[in-house]
């Protein structure tokens, strides 16, 4: 099998897999990454990366650090329940000097198109579902 680069990413992403449904694909200027918009889930953008020859790297970010009341609460929260998102790991991440949670994941570069997808997919579930999380925890649904 071979392994996976940006320009085949970008095919394969933009041949609007069922499992992603109707999706954009940009390369922002860095040109290190594609980013899938995921339009039927409210423009969801996953940033995908291919890591050396070994490793293809998805990440999904959901909220600022600086929006999320009692943070140290939140993410003490987030590390014991985080084994219950299958596939993907919690993060932050720093855009333009400011800290964002992320959901990422990563897979072998070797991986079928089929898997690759699958992956991104499971991704996605789990960041709209954090995404609601997020939501229940600054509305005070989810408590410490």
């Amino acid at each position: 099998m071979e392994t996976w680069n940006l320009t085949s990413l970008t095919r394969l992403f933009a041949s609007d897999p069922e499992a992603l449904g109707d999706v954009d694909v940009a390369v922002p200027p860095e040109g290190d990454v594609i980013c899938v918009t995921l339009k039927e889930k409210g423009d969801l953008d996953v940033f995908v990366a291919v890591s050396g020859e070994r490793d293809i790297l998805a990440s999904a970010v959901l909220t600022p650090c600086k929006d999320i009341p009692n943070r140290e609460a939140f993410e003490r929260m987030v590390l014991k329940t985080h084994k219950f998102v299958p596939l993907s790991s919690f993060g932050i991440t720093v855009i333009d000097g400011e800290e964002w949670y992320e959901l990422f994941g990563s897979l072998s570069a070797r991986s079928s198109a089929e898997t690759v997808v699958e992956e991104v997919a499971v991704l996605v579930r789990n960041a709209v579902d954090a995404a609601g999380m997020i939501e229940e925890w600054k509305s005070g649904e989810i408590a410490a």
